[in-house]
């Protein structure tokens, strides 16, 4: 059942854009900088995300990575993946046909972007936004 969800997952990526960032929780976001500038990722900024410290950083073929400061009791590790897509809206409508259970369309006050998200069976969040 996984491979043929990321299978599926593939196939959506392909058929829009490309990967846009992934997100993940640290409690030491200092270490964490640290750890993916040594393999070649550039600080973009530290800021507020949902009012907790956070970073970006961007890899050198593009893709965003988003670190939030978390505490150890909040279960650090895996936040999201994020599909960039040209039409939140259509793609909201292709997947609301295809059964999937959606959350959204919302539009992001700290990203400043309109966003869809669905779970995979593990429930792990899978989320869909919309090119600027």
């Amino acid at each position: 059942m996984v491979n043929d969800l990321w299978f599926v997952i593939s196939c959506f990526i392909m058929k829009h854009l490309r990967m846009d960032h992934i997100h993940f929780f640290a409690t030491d976001l200092d270490k964490a900088v640290e750890f993916y500038e040594g393999l070649g990722c550039e600080l973009v900024r530290r800021f507020k995300h949902s009012n907790r410290e956070a970073v970006q950083l961007k890899t050198q073929f593009g893709m965003t990575i988003d670190i939030n400061k978390t505490r150890a009791a909040d279960n650090p590790g895996y936040s999201h993946f994020s599909i960039l897509v040209e039409d939140i809206q259509s793609v909201h409508e292709e997947l609301m046909e295809k059964g999937y259970g959606i959350d959204g369309p919302v539009y992001n006050e700290d990203t400043k972007r309109h966003i869809i998200t669905v779970r995979d069976p593990n429930g792990f969040l899978v989320q869909m936004v919309e090119k600027e």
